[in-house]
């Protein structure tokens, strides 16, 4: 039955690419005629359901390589869990209170540059500040400029018009 769909479209592209021009009137009314007579194509009864069966099948497999991965993830997790808590040496208490010395002195490093970066973006900040401050001032003293230019070369104006009367 396949093979007979693709012969038939292989005849209908012959016979299209045959044609010199639109249909007339008679071609089409024999062509509807033709169209109304032969049954239209239809697809397979079973295509839907292959379909769907291949898309249930596919988020199957998604499901499943992503609990995969969500169980590797655990997995590692746990393993570098076991790795410091074997590769911490607890001797006794002299060790305990050197490891929350250390402790203590990492986390106030970290506070440290922490707060060092805090001035460092505060510091930016008001840098620039500073410069659009100056930029504006330096614009302002160009308008101001402007109009002194421009204030002269209309009082000249007025000057020169007063000579010629």
């Amino acid at each position: 039955m396949i093979h007979n769909i693709t012969e038939e479209r292989k005849k209908l592209n012959r016979r299209d690419a045959s044609l010199p021009a639109p249909l007339t009137e008679e071609e089409l009314m024999r062509l509807i005629e033709t169209v109304e007579e032969r049954e239209l194509l239809h697809a397979p009864g079973h295509l839907k359901e292959n379909v769907c069966s291949h898309i249930r099948a596919g988020k199957r497999r998604e499901r499943k390589r992503a609990l995969f991965a969500y169980r590797a993830k655990v997995l590692v997790g746990m393993a570098a869990a076991l790795a410091v808590l074997f590769l911490v040496p607890v001797d006794g208490t002299e060790a305990q209170e050197r490891t929350q010395t250390g402790f203590r002195e990492l986390v106030r490093e970290e506070e440290m540059s922490v707060n060092d970066a805090w001035e460092r973006d505060i510091l930016d900040r008001q840098r620039d500040i500073d410069r659009t401050w100056e930029r504006y001032l330096k614009g302002q003293e160009r308008t101001d400029v402007g109009k002194r230019y421009f204030g002269r070369v209309a009082e000249q104006l007025r000057n020169y018009t007063d000579w010629e009367d």
